[in-house]
C-alpha cells in the first residue's frame, strides 16, 4: 500500500450531498485518496474505463455506501460485484457502510460493516473505517503473563505454581528485610497485585502454606484479609533448595568457615561469604536443627546467632564431600 492509500467509494447519486461528498472529504483530511465520480471523472470520460481500470482496478480499498437507494442501483451492484473479485482474489479490503435500514447484498452479509445511524456525528464510526483502510488494529498492548502462569516459574515443595509464586516472593521480601521479621500482609496484596494476583488467592494461598506449615499466620479480629505471618524455617528450606542459585554450595561454604572457626556469627559468616543475612541465619537454623551446631541468640542491634560448639560430624560431612 502507497504512503496514501487509494479508497474507491461505491454510492448512489441520492446519497452524494446526504453523506458521501462530506465523507470523502473527511478521509481525504485523513490522509486517504479518495476516488469518486463527482471528482474524478469529467464530460467526455468513458465510463467503463474511468470507474473500472482507473477507480476499482488501483484502489487499496473499496467502500459501498449501502441506503435504501444504492442497493436498488445496477452500477453500484456491477462496482460491488467487481470490489467482491478482488476482495476474494487479491485480498482487497471491502468495507460496506450501511447508513440507513436497507437490505444488504448477499455478496457481502459475511463481511462486518459499520453503520452510521447519525449522519451529522459519526466520528467514532470514521475513525474505525480509517483505521481499516490503513490496517490498524486498536487493541491495547499486550502486557506479560502473569508470573504464576508463565512456565519458565518453579514449583517449591510440591505445591502449585500459584502458591509456589506467593511463597516465593514472601521468602524474597524475607531475605530482603534481613532477619526473620514479619512478611507484612498489605505488603503482599500490593506487588502481587501487580502481577496478576488477587487478594483473595493469597488469602487461599495463606491456609494451604499454613496446613504446610511453611508459614504461621497472625490472624486480628476483624474482616478476613490477607495477615501477617512468619515463614517457618520449613517454608524457607523449600524454598532454598529450588529457588536460590547454588544452595548447596552456600551451605557447604558456611560449614567450612565454622569448621575452620573461620568466622562464628551470623554476621560474619554472611559478610565474610558475601550473602544476604537471611540465608545464612537460615542455614544456622538447618545446623541446628539438624544437630551438628550449637549457638546463642541475642537481640542487640539486630538478631545475634553465636556459634560455640560445631559438631565432629560435621566436619566428616565435609570431608566426605570434598
Amino acid at each position: 500500500m502507497a504512503d496514501n492509500p487509494k479508497v474507491f467509494i461505491s454510492y448512489a447519486g441520492e446519497d452524494k450531498e446526504r453523506f458521501v461528498q462530506p465523507f470523502a472529504e473527511r478521509l481525504r483530511s485523513q490522509g486517504i485518496d479518495a476516488w469518486v465520480a463527482f471528482w474524478d471523472m469529467l464530460p467526455g470520460d468513458k465510463l467503463v474505463t474511468k470507474i473500472f481500470d482507473e477507480g476499482l482496478k488501483s484502489s487499496d480499498s473499496v467502500i459501498v455506501v449501502l441506503s435504501k437507494f444504492s442497493v436498488g442501483k445496477p452500477w453500484v451492484r456491477e462496482e460491488l460485484d467487481y470490489a467482491k473479485v478482488r476482495q476474494i482474489e487479491e485480498k482487497v479490503r471491502l468495507i460496506p457502510v450501511k447508513i440507513e435500514p436497507c437490505d444488504v447484498p448477499e455478496c457481502v452479509r459475511a463481511t462486518l460493516w459499520e453503520e452510521i445511524a447519525d449522519l451529522s456525528n459519526y466520528d467514532r464510526e470514521l475513525e474505525r473505517i480509517v483505521n481499516s483502510i490503513y490496517g490498524l488494529y486498536q487493541k491495547p498492548p499486550l502486557g506479560p503473563k502473569p508470573a504464576y502462569a508463565r512456565h519458565d516459574v518453579p514449583t517449591i515443595g510440591g505445591l502449585s505454581r500459584m502458591d509456589s509464586v506467593i511463597l516465593e516472593h514472601a521468602c524474597r521480601i524475607a531475605i530482603e528485610q534481613g532477619h526473620a521479621d514479619l512478611i507484612s500482609g498489605e505488603r503482599l496484596v500490593s506487588e502481587l497485585g501487580d502481577q496478576g494476583i488477587s487478594e483473595a488467592q493469597i488469602m487461599e494461598t495463606e491456609e494451604i502454606l499454613e496446613g504446610r506449615r511453611y508459614i504461621k499466620m497472625l490472624p486480628v479480629i476483624g474482616p478476613p484479609h490477607v495477615y501477617d505471618f512468619a515463614i517457618t524455617s520449613a517454608g524457607f528450606d523449600q524454598f532454598a533448595k529450588v529457588s536460590i542459585a547454588d544452595y548447596d554450595k552456600i551451605c557447604a561454604d558456611v560449614a567450612t568457615c565454622l569448621v575452620r572457626g573461620q568466622q562464628m556469627t551470623n554476621t560474619g559468616v554472611a559478610q565474610a561469604l558475601c550473602q544476604p543475612i537471611r540465608i545464612i541465619e537460615h542455614i544456622f537454623e538447618s545446623l541446628e536443627y539438624n544437630g551438628l551446631i550449637k549457638y546463642a541468640t541475642s537481640h542487640g542491634g539486630g538478631l545475634q546467632m553465636d556459634v560455640y560448639s560445631v559438631s565432629p560430624e560435621l566436619r566428616r560431612r565435609l570431608e566426605r564431600s570434598d
